[in-house]
């Protein structure tokens, strides 16, 4: 059995969530509430606790603060929001779920499920500490992360954002291809790496396929729209993608303007 510890500073969506996970979870168990920081620090000395689910934004600390003081520590966390002004792309860029308000019961059970197999595999919650404080030291600087965390094996690979070329999704794997013409087979589908990279910079541009703006070489219009990469590649673009597509690429280009003659 897993116990929770819910930290919330809303006594409405504290309750709800505790609702949904009594009664529409199974293998979890409540272990106790908490409506501030303060007070979830009191709870964890009192209980012993498996996974957190913490609210973000709480007067006075934070749940971004109240995790960093925390420390060393061994507890799953779930992050949940009512804000997408927070960064969930770089929550899910450090393999960390989260919940977004109002709560829907197949996301809940989902986490929980999640949760669950991080307990089974002791490598797998190693990994996950590890990529939430690889997270909590980013969140604490107001500079965007630059570069991404890659689960494999064994390991952690930190590859920069900007070396990334183009993905291709390969069932529940995805090749990134890399500007040196490298590749790493991730155990991540191309819709986990869609979730969580800037849209201003990679567009999917077919089924199987995310690009990075920045690494097109060449539009190719033939066969319906082709993208060369300056690593080699070449992506076709789907008919549906091809003017969301275009669309970023002029957004990203200085172009001449159709100037009539006076």
């Amino acid at each position: 059995m897993i116990h929770a510890l819910l930290v919330d500073d809303e006594i409405n969506n504290l309750e709800n969530l505790k609702f949904i996970l009594q009664h529409d979870c199974h293998g979890i168990e409540v272990a106790a509430t908490a409506t501030s920081a303060q007070e979830a620090r009191k709870q964890l000395s009192n209980h012993s606790i498996d996974v957190i689910f913490l609210d973000i934004n709480m007067p006075q600390e934070s749940g971004f603060q109240f995790l960093q003081q925390l420390g060393d520590h061994s507890y799953a966390v779930v992050f949940v929001t009512a804000y997408n002004e927070y960064s969930l792309q770089a929550i899910k860029a450090s393999a960390v779920d989260y919940l977004l308000k109002p709560l829907q019961l197949e996301d809940v059970q989902h986490a929980v499920e999640k949760v669950k197999k991080l307990q089974q595999h002791q490598q797998s919650a190693e990994l996950n500490k590890t990529l939430l404080k690889n997270f909590l030291s980013l969140s604490s600087t107001s500079q965007a992360p630059q570069r991404i965390a890659l689960p494999q094996l064994g390991s952690i690979i930190y590859l920069e954002v900007s070396e990334i070329s183009s993905l291709q999704a390969d069932g529940n794997y995805t090749i990134i291809h890399q500007r040196d013409m490298q590749k790493k087979v991730i155990s991540k589908t191309l819709k986990d790496f869609e979730e969580i990279l800037d849209a201003q910079q990679f567009v999917r541009i077919h089924k199987s396929t995310i690009i990075n703006i920045y690494e097109v070489k060449e539009y190719l219009t033939q066969d319906g729209g082709m993208a060369k990469m300056n690593d080699g590649n070449e992506w076709t673009i789907s008919r549906r993608q091809l003017d969301v597509f275009l669309a970023k690429m002029n957004d990203s280009s200085l172009r001449f303007e159709n100037r009539r003659a006076k």
